[in-house]
C-alpha cells in the first residue's frame, strides 16, 4: 500500500497539482477498503498513462505525417512551376498540346505500355523524417541499394517534432540556446569524424569513487566497457576480510574509519599528510573491510586470538597425515562450460559437504576424476550416481577446448569473405556518420585479414585460458594462507607476549607486557597485515578477476575547460 500512495503521489506531482491531506484517526481507517480503493485507483491510473502514451504517439506520427505532406507538396510545386517555365522558354509542345499537358505527360508512357513485364520500368519512392544525424547514412544506404538509381531531395523542419519511438523533441536546441542567451555569434556544431576510441565517464560519488580508483589504478575501461567497479563494491572488502578475519581487529578498524566518515567535513577542509589523506579518500573501503572483517572474524571465532563458545564445539578434526598422503573481455560460452564443469562443480562439492556434514576427501575426488574418472569413490562419494556425473562433466570440459579454438577464426573468415564481396551492408546506427559523401568502394584503409594469424592468436587465447584457469583458481589459495598467518601471528603475540606477561605478579612487568601487546597489535597487526590483505586483494582483483574480461585500455573524459587551457599554458 505504501508503494501504491507513492506512486499515486508521484502521478500528482507530475501533473502540477498539489495533493491535500486530513489527519485520519484508528476508527477512519480500515485497511482492507483502503487496499482496495488504492489498488483501483493504481489500475485506473496506469490504464490512464497507457491511453495518454498511446495517444501522444498516435500524434506524434499524424503530426510527422502532415509535415511530409506539407513539404512533399511544397516540392512538387516548386517542380511544376520550374517546369512550365522551361516549357514557356522553349519551343511549344508537339501536336498543339497545351503546356499543363506536357508537364503532366507520364515520362515513363511507353516503357509501361509494354507487355514484356520484365522490361518495364520499377519506381518507388519513400517519404518521412529522419534526424539530421543520420541523413547521410541514409542517402549512401540508399545510393548503395539502388545502385545509384535514385533521386534524393531533403528539406529541413523548422519546428521541433516529438520521435514517437523516444518522446524526445528532436532537429534544433543549439539555435533556439543561442537565441535565448541573446548570444552575438550564432553557435556552430561540426561533427568531428575520427577513427579514435571515445572517452569513458562513470558517474561516482564520495562513497564509490574510492572503489572506482581501485579499478582504474589497473586501467580505465574503454568505451562502453563493462565497469567492474559495482561488483568491486562487495567483493573487495570481502576478500581483505577472509585474510583478516578477527573481529577483535575488525572493531579497532571499524573505530578508525568512523572517525574518517563523520568527521569527513572537518578534515576535508585540512590539508592532511600523505599517509592520512590516503586513508581519507578510502575512509569508506576501510568502513566496508571492517565490517565484512567483523562477520569473518565471528566465522572464525577469532578476538585477538582468543575464541569463545558462540557456536558450540567443531564437528570436523584434522585428518591424519599418513591418511592424507595415502589418498592423496568472447567466446563465453565454452568457457563458462569448461569453468563451471571442474571449478563450478568443486564449489558444488564443498557446499554439498558442509550441508550433509560428512568428511570426504575433495583433493582426492578432484585428483582422481582426471586420473582415473571410473573409479569407485567409496567413502569419499556424497550422492547417488556421482562417478556418472563426473564423466559427463570431464567430457564437456574437453570438448568446451576445440570449441573455444576452431568456431571463432572460421566465423571470422566467413564474414570477411561476404563483406569482400558485398553482401552485407550496415544497419543505419546514431555512430555511423563517418563521412558527408557518398560511399561506394570499400575503405582503402581497412586492415587486411589473414586466417593463419587469427587462428594462431585464437590457439594461444585458448590455451591461455585453461592455463589461466588452473593457475588463477589456485592463486585464491592465498586467502587461506594469509588467513592462517594472520591468526598465527595474532596468537604468537597474545600467547608470548600477553599471557607470558600475565604470569607474573609483578604489576610493572604485567603494564609493560600489556604495551608491547597493544603496540605489536596496532603495528603488525592494524598496519602492516591491513597493508598486506589490501595487497592481496588488489591482486586478485586485477589479475584473477579483471583479468577475465577487462581491458581496461580506455581513457577519461575531461570536459572541455578554458581554465585547464590556462593552466597547460602556463606550464
Amino acid at each position: 500500500m505504501g508503494r501504491k500512495i507513492r506512486y499515486i503521489q508521484d502521478q500528482i506531482a507530475k501533473s502540477g497539482k498539489t495533493s491535500s491531506y486530513r489527519p485520519l484517526t484508528d476508527k477512519d481507517i480500515n485497511l482492507n477498503e483502503l487496499e482496495t480503493k488504492l489498488t483501483e485507483l493504481e489500475a485506473e491510473l496506469l490504464e490512464i498513462n497507457a491511453n495518454t502514451d498511446r495517444l501522444q504517439r498516435t500524434h506524434s506520427e499524424l503530426t510527422e505525417l502532415q509535415l511530409v505532406l506539407h513539404k512533399a507538396g511544397v516540392l512538387f510545386g516548386s517542380a511544376r512551376d520550374a517546369a512550365s517555365t522551361v516549357q514557356h522558354q522553349g519551343a511549344d509542345t508537339e501536336n498543339g498540346s497545351s503546356i499543363e499537358e506536357a508537364v503532366d505527360y507520364p515520362l515513363l508512357q511507353e516503357q509501361e505500355m509494354q507487355t514484356d513485364p520484365s522490361k518495364q520500368a520499377r519506381l518507388g519512392f519513400v517519404t518521412g523524417l529522419i534526424s539530421k544525424a543520420k541523413a547521410a547514412s541514409f542517402e549512401r544506404i540508399i545510393f548503395r541499394a539502388t545502385r545509384g538509381n535514385m533521386f534524393l531531395k531533403q528539406a529541413p523542419i523548422e519546428d521541433a517534432v516529438l520521435d514517437p519511438a523516444t518522446g524526445e523533441k528532436i532537429h534544433d536546441a543549439l539555435q533556439r540556446a543561442a537565441h535565448v542567451s541573446n548570444s552575438q555569434v550564432n553557435t556552430i556544431f561540426q561533427v568531428l569524424h575520427t577513427k579514435e576510441t571515445p572517452p569513458s565517464y562513470f558517474e561516482t560519488n564520495k562513497f564509490t569513487s574510492a572503489f572506482q580508483e581501485i579499478v582504474e589504478a589497473y586501467g580505465v575501461g574503454r568505451y562502453q566497457e563493462a565497469n567492474p567497479g559495482c561488483f568491486t563494491i562487495i567483493t573487495f572488502p570481502f576478500l581483505f576480510a577472509v585474510m583478516f578475519g578477527d573481529w577483535g581487529h575488525g572493531i579497532c578498524l571499524l573505530l578508525g574509519a568512523l572517525y574518517l566518515v563523520l568527521n569527513e567535513k572537518k578534515l576535508g577542509s585540512k590539508k592532511l599528510g600523505d599517509t592520512m589523506e590516503m586513508a581519507y579518500g578510502g575512509r569508506y573501503v576501510i568502513l566496508l573491510m571492517a565490517m565484512f572483517s567483523i562477520y569473518t572474524g565471528f566465522i572464525y571465532n577469532e578476538f585477538f586470538s582468543v575464541s569463545f563458545g558462540f557456536f558450540g564445539g567443531s564437528a570436523y578434526q584434522c585428518p591424519d597425515p599418513q591418511y592424507s598422503v595415502k589418498n592423496c573481455p568472447y567466446q563465453f560460452i565454452p568457457q563458462l562450460l569448461f569453468l563451471n564443469a571442474l571449478f563450478g562443480y568443486l564449489s558444488f562439492l564443498i557446499i554439498l559437504k558442509w550441508c550433509q556434514g560428512s568428511k570426504p576427501d575433495l583433493y582426492h575426488i578432484m585428483i582422481y576424476m582426471f586420473l582415473s574418472p571410473t573409479e569407485d569413490l567409496g567413502e569419499n562419494q556424497l550422492f547417488i550416481g556421482q562417478t556418472y556425473v563426473q564423466i559427463v562433466l570431464l567430457l564437456v570440459a574437453l570438448v568446451a577446448v576445440p570449441w573455444m579454438l576452431f568456431p571463432k577464426p572460421l566465423i571470422m573468415r566467413k564474414q570477411h569473405i561476404q563483406k569482400m564481396h558485398g553482401r552485407t551492408y550496415g544497419f543505419l546506427r546514431e555512430s555511423d556518420t563517418e563521412s558527408t559523401d557518398l560511399e561506394v568502394d570499400v575503405e582503402h584503409d581497412e586492415e587486411e585479414f589473414e586466417f593463419s594469424e587469427v587462428f594462431v592468436h585464437q590457439m594461444i587465447h585458448t590455451i591461455e585460458f585453461v592455463l589461466n584457469s588452473v593457475s588463477n583458481t589456485a592463486s585464491y589459495l592465498r586467502l587461506w594462507a594469509l588467513s592462517l598467518a594472520h591468526a598465527q601471528l595474532s596468537a604468537v603475540f597474545y600467547d608470548r607476549v600477553l599471557m607470558f606477561a600475565w604470569e607474573y605478579t609483578n604489576p610493572i612487568i604485567r603494564l609493560i607486557g600489556l604495551i608491547v601487546f597493544a603496540n605489536a597489535t596496532v603495528v603488525v597487526l592494524l598496519c602492516m597485515e591491513t597493508l598486506s590483505a589490501f595487497l592481496h586483494a588488489l591482486r586478485l582483483h586485477w589479475v584473477e578477476f579483471q583479468g577475465k574480461f577487462y581491458q581496461g585500455d580506455g581513457y577519461k573524459f575531461h570536459p572541455f575547460s578554458f581554465k585547464t587551457l590556462f593552466e597547460e599554458d602556463d606550464l
